[in-house]
């Protein structure tokens, strides 16, 4: 059983907001903005134009988004944080800003502005909490929880139930037969491999990718159509963007989500809101941070990506159950401040030493 680095969620009443007609005021004052610019790695065209769309009619006003990588998008902010002249509003994605902007003061306090009821109201979400995952429990909102760590196989070679431990992968049949997105380099290869070091150990690592010879890739959609044609038996580090429209077309391509000594982890993906100090449209950065935290911000960016809402009355239809955390399971949370601002850089560090460049 995985066991520690567990997040306990920072709880809010609704009496912590701000009074309800406040909202009505900085609607007005964000129109009066005229616009509000989104800084985000989620490219995904459905999110951006159902985004758009919505919120604009919504409320009237514009917003913009701005596509950008996660590194690179840390790296404008904090360029512009430090000449004083800030573009960007807010920001939906990782956890990136946490080791990098957050220390040089460059994101603005979120709890004290989140002033929708709808957005605001602990019982709207999951275990009646907001969860915050920065360590003053203000700047990063986290709004998705979805389970990674699972396996994918050729199920015309491999049968699921022959795979029950992740210690099975070490048998002798399995030698150069797994392929695996690149543990060396960020990505959800490496973020795999991390959370194997954590719950089992370095030696286990070891004699996973380097004795049992995994071969690696930088491409997603090569791993899928590695194991889809049987080039490879077992894949790890898959993402579903790649995975579910061959599984769909029939390709024989099955998914072990879970397994007795590593259950997953949890991470929250690309759905942390932050709020940039001192933006150029404060009012409409307020507002959109709240829309983006209410039911439609979150069906939008649950259906559009793929991530399973925090909120208690936003469906998972059309999610990959295997992404769903499942209640009592013990998974290891990813996304806490202390894994991934201290262990996991930690991990990282020796995952290349143990691996090479």
């Amino acid at each position: 059983m995985v066991t520690g680095f567990l997040i306990v969620p920072a709880l809010f009443t609704r009496a912590e907001s701000a009074a309800p007609g406040n909202w009505e005021q900085t609607v007005t004052r964000a129109k009066e903005e005229g616009k509000v610019v989104l800084g985000s790695g989620v490219g995904v065209p459905a999110f951006r134009q159902g985004m758009v769309t919505a919120f604009t009619k919504r409320f009237g006003f514009d917003v913009e988004m701005r596509v950008l990588e996660g590194a690179e998008l840390t790296t404008v902010v904090g360029r512009e944080c430090g000449a004083g002249r800030p573009s960007i509003d807010v920001l939906l994605g990782g956890l990136s800003e946490l080791i990098s902007v957050y220390p040089k003061g460059c994101l603005a306090a979120a709890k004290p502005r989140l002033i929708f009821d709808e957005a605001a109201n602990p019982q709207n979400w999951k275990g009646g909490a907001l969860k915050w995952t920065d360590l003053e429990g203000q700047y990063f909102l986290q709004t998705s929880d979805q389970v990674y760590g699972s396996l994918i196989i050729n199920s015309n070679l491999v049968k699921a139930k022959e795979i029950t431990s992740i210690k099975d992968l070490l048998k002798p049949q399995y030698v150069g037969k797994i392929a695996s997105y690149d543990p060396r380099k960020s990505g959800a290869g490496q973020s795999d491999a991390t959370y194997w070091y954590a719950a089992l150990g370095e030696d286990f690592v070891k004699r996973l990718f380097v004795d049992q010879k995994v071969v690696y890739t930088s491409d997603h959609r090569q791993l899928a159509e590695w194991i889809a044609r049987g080039v490879y038996l077992v894949g790890l580090g898959s993402v579903d963007r790649n995975v579910e429209p061959m599984r769909q077309e029939g390709l024989p391509i099955g998914i072990i989500p879970s397994l007795t000594d590593a259950p997953g982890y949890i991470t929250g993906g690309s759905s942390v809101l932050k709020l940039v100090k001192d933006s150029p449209h404060p009012n409409g950065a307020t507002v959109l941070f709240n829309w983006l935290a209410t039911k439609e911000g979150q069906e939008i960016f649950s259906q559009a990506t793929g991530h399973p809402s925090r909120r208690v009355d936003v469906g998972t239809k059309g999610i990959p159950s295997h992404r769903i955390p499942n209640p009592g399971t013990d998974y290891l949370d990813s996304y806490t401040y202390e894994f991934y601002s201290k262990k996991r850089p930690e991990i990282s560090k020796k995952l290349t030493e143990l691996l090479g460049r």
